[in-house]
């Protein structure tokens, strides 16, 4: 067996000062990347929330499209959100049943002239 000199252990100290600087700039950038597009994502389970409720308490079966966007409106200025555009909710009955669809994307500048694109689409029955 042979055995390591004890110089070659000491050459091996951890990480290097560019190793934790390139660590930390990952972390920084994963971190401003999540807090400017979670947000987006907060806002539409809100949005989807208000409309399923609507669905599963059978309120939307006796509903219009603009009565339903009414509640969401009145929801979404409690919740302090005023960039959604309400014709993005769209409102279908087939076989009696009602079925709203939301369908719009959403734009973040995320560094520079670097955007994010997150697109949402959802039907519930």
């Amino acid at each position: 067996m042979k055995q390591l000199e004890s110089s070659n252990l000491c050459d091996q100290a951890g990480a290097s000062k560019f190793g934790i600087l390139i660590l930390l700039l990952l972390i920084v950038g994963f971190a401003t990347a999540g807090l400017k597009v979670a947000p987006l994502y907060v806002d539409h389970n809100l949005i989807s929330g208000i409309c399923a409720e609507l669905i599963e308490t059978g309120e939307a079966a006796n509903m219009s499209i603009t009565e339903i966007r009414q509640r969401v409106s009145n929801s979404l200025r409690i919740n302090n959100i005023r960039d959604f555009d309400l014709t993005n909710i769209k409102l279908r009955k087939e076989n009696n049943l009602p079925i709203i669809t939301i369908s719009y994307e959403q734009r973040v500048e995320l560094i520079a002239n670097l955007d994010v694109v997150a697109k949402f689409d959802t039907e519930l029955q």
